[in-house]
């Protein structure tokens, strides 16, 4: 016959000397049918080959030696350029023989193992079964399906005819189709030799892949929740074994559309990114590197991943050294460290950062109004755990105030828990200017309540995650909280209001301060305040205790050059169901106790009704240009957004002044009746009953025709009564406080 067939069993070819493995390849059976008549016109044409359980042993050893490489090198010895010169490239000689077809190909169970000294690396492919033909003058074209590292795959290919395959001279041209870890391909390129090592360019674009799916089946990630609408590969594989593949060679990959969700601990549905688009790159003798533009509901989002070497992660790695980098909504959010590998969420421990000039920029990614507070940073140890989350050697700077500690989030229960413990060496008050910003739910003004409900409904259909008020139900229902902290030292301005702490809690949509304490220089402070809102109103309660504040802090604060000062006490017990905390004095009950003692007063720095009435009001029952205000004492029972007086006592130079008043907050409406008494008696004193009536923004001061006759009267009987009332009255210093504080400590006996 012109076509005879060669058919053998039982073959075993040894590996060359050196090697450690005894056998190079070994078969249970394998034919070979080849044309003799071809071979006289220097032209191989095989009719079939066939075999069965196939084993091949490749190995490249820490020299970089192959042993598929048979035969002994030349002994001629190089040969030197002259003059310097270039040494030319030389073409190889075409073989004397070429290969012209290849009938059918059939290989069944074959099994290749390649080990890679140098990467101390081991791989594993199994060939179930690959098949093919190439007629003479006819495409090649194969099919194959297998495994690789116990990872299923399949692929087909096509190339040029086989009488075009001369690596050392020309390109091959093929294409592949196949699947991936579930995820079909197609890619074109072509094959050859670059001197002396074999190079293969491929382009390749996939459609829907899970990104999942691949990073797991490549053995570096596991639970990765990703997907692409389209993925484009561009890879240019250079060398001959695997550690000069994984460092010669480059790969880029191109993003288009697609979805990233992050699950973390507990229940929930995960942040989803929208993938706009994206980039993989690992380039030789560079670290991988990912690039990713998306958008986080209606928030553009940019995030960067970079790894390390594509060589370094066949090395068996136990700790893959990784730095993410989110930015969005002007903040940036960077994670730093190493995982095991594979990583996964189970593993994650990473040092955090984040940072940005204001919080409110956040307020549409996270759906909340937050206040316009910055720059800010925040730095800790970030874990992920199956119960939640832990940040544990926690750094938080707003401005110049700063704090420290731990916080763990929970996500054991349907709504997660918050725990934070933390210390500040400074916190500057002046960090923390709010503005106009309010933590509530904007209440506008009646006339434009049902403007603003059709509005509102408007809105939440359109956008259901409309930015929530920070005391909003729906906020303040979406986690418990707690959290300490120790204050070492406040500061306003440059004020220093001494040390405390603060104790927040956030239970079951009610917040709670319990307590705020401060050591002040020079007496303390403490305040209780919580509040629940419910869809209509909220449960408001608020307790403030102050011993012995400066006045100064809070002038200063008004006016940073001003001179006032004093001493300020406070008892003020508030309780009340209002739709928001403006409105508390207006639905309030309980009491409220004010104890003044001004220096350098000066009404035009506190923009307030009570100041301008106490301003107002001293002129008139003491117009004496050198008198000046010494104390008051105000001490008011409320119910139902009223007040009425239980003391109203005010001392100024020569005058000592008592009065009565109704202050109704629903109304915004004040009555006010002042006695004003000369502290020794006086020849033609004049002391006139004055009362004080109207809103508080505008209100008048009256004095009346009958206590105007009764003073004239006094006025000019003085010369008469006055030195019979020096006689037989006590002496009350001119300029004491000893008054107002008899009157202070007095106003919890009054009825």
């Amino acid at each position: 016959s012109l076509r005879p067939t060669l058919e053998i069993h039982g073959v075993q070819i040894d590996n060359p000397e050196n090697w450690d493995d005894p056998a190079f390849a070994s078969m249970e059976m394998a034919r070979v049918q080849i044309g003799l008549w071809p071979l006289l016109n220097k032209q191989i044409d095989i009719g079939e080959i066939t075999a069965k359980k196939v084993s091949l042993n490749l190995h490249t050893n820490e020299q970089g030696e192959n042993n598929w490489h048979f035969g002994t090198p030349t002994d001629d010895p190089p040969q030197e350029p002259e003059h310097n010169e270039p040494k030319a490239r030389t073409t190889p000689e075409p073989s004397k023989a070429g290969l012209q077809a290849l009938d059918e190909l059939s290989l069944q169970e074959l099994n290749i193992r390649y080990r890679d000294d140098s990467l101390d690396k081991e791989l594993v492919f199994r060939l179930d079964e690959l098949a093919g033909t190439a007629a003479r003058g006819q495409p090649l074209k194969l099919k194959s399906s297998g495994s690789f590292q116990e990872k299923s795959y399949r692929f087909a290919v096509e190339a040029g005819a086989l009488d075009q395959f001369h690596p050392r001279r020309q390109l091959f041209p093929l294409s592949i189709t196949g699947e991936v870890a579930g995820s079909p391909f197609t890619a074109k390129g072509s094959m050859g030799r670059d001197d002396t090592e074999p190079k293969l360019d491929l382009d390749s674009t996939l459609s829907k892949v899970d990104i999942g799916a691949l990073l797991e089946w490549l053995n570096l990630a596991e639970e990765i929740d990703a997907q692409t609408d389209e993925l484009a590969l561009h890879l240019k594989l250079r060398g001959d074994s695997l550690h000069k593949l994984l460092t010669q060679s480059n790969a880029t990959i191109s993003l288009k559309g697609g979805r990233w969700t992050l699950h973390g601990t507990g229940k929930g549905d995960g942040l989803r990114i929208a993938i706009t688009e994206g980039s993989v790159s690992a380039l030789a003798g560079e670290p991988v590197s990912i690039d990713l533009d998306g958008v986080i509901d209606e928030t553009p989002v940019n995030i960067g991943i970079q790894g390390m070497e594509l060589v370094k992660y066949v090395q068996n790695p136990e700790q893959l050294p990784i730095t993410i980098k989110a930015q969005a909504a002007g903040a940036m959010l960077d994670f730093h460290g190493e995982l095991a590998v594979p990583a996964s969420s189970k593993n994650l421990s990473l040092g955090m950062t984040f940072q940005g000039e204001k919080l409110d920029t956040l307020n549409e990614l996270l759906n909340l109004d937050l206040p316009p507070i910055g720059p800010y940073s925040v730095a800790a140890q970030f874990s992920m755990k199956p119960q939640g989350y832990d940040l544990s050697d926690l750094k938080i700077k707003v401005g110049t105030s700063d704090l420290a500690g731990r916080m763990t989030l929970s996500l054991e229960e349907d709504i997660p828990e918050i725990e934070a413990r933390l210390a500040s060496n400074l916190l500057q008050i002046d960090d923390f200017a709010l503005s106009q910003w309010s933590p509530e739910r904007k209440t506008p003004p009646e006339s434009e309540l049902e403007s603003e409900k059709e509005e509102t409904k408007k809105e939440q259909e359109k956008d259901p995650q409309k930015v929530l008020s920070l005391l909003s139900p729906e906020a303040m229902s979406r986690a418990n909280a707690h959290l300490s902290v120790n204050l070492d030292k406040v500061m306003s301005g440059k004020d220093n209001l001494g040390k405390g702490n603060l104790d927040i809690s956030l239970q079951d949509g009610r917040f709670i301060i319990e307590p705020l304490e401060l050591e002040l220089p020079e007496g303390t402070a403490r305040t209780e305040f919580s509040y629940y809102p419910t869809t209509e109103t909220a449960e408001i309660h608020l307790a403030v205790t102050v011993d012995g504040l400066d006045v100064g802090v809070l002038a200063r604060r008004a006016k940073p050059e001003t001179k006032m000062g004093g001493r300020l006490d406070l008892d003020i017990l508030l309780d009340a169901t209002a739709p928001s905390i403006k409105q508390l004095m207006a639905n309030g009950a309980g009491h409220f106790d004010l104890g003044f003692s001004p220096e350098n007063f000066d009404a035009r720095i506190i923009d307030l009704w009570a100041v301008s009435l106490l301003s107002a009001l001293t002129s008139e029952v003491d117009s004496e240009p050198t008198s000046i205000i010494n104390c008051l004492v105000a001490s008011f029972e409320m119910a139902d957004g009223v007040m009425q007086d239980r003391i109203i006592f005010l001392d100024t130079t020569r005058m000592s002044v008592e009065g009565t008043a109704v202050i109704d907050f629903k109304k915004r409406h004040i009555d006010l009746q002042a006695k004003p008494k000369a502290k020794r008696p006086e020849f033609f004193s004049i002391a006139i009953p004055v009362e004080v009536s109207g809103d508080f923004d505008d209100f008048g001061i009256e004095i009346k025709p009958g206590h105007i006759i009764r003073t004239v009267g006094n006025f000019i009987t003085s010369p008469v009564h006055v030195p019979l009332r020096r006689l037989i009255s006590d002496q009350t210093p001119e300029d004491t406080n000893d008054a107002c504080r008899i009157a202070w400590e007095r106003r919890n006996q009054e009825d």
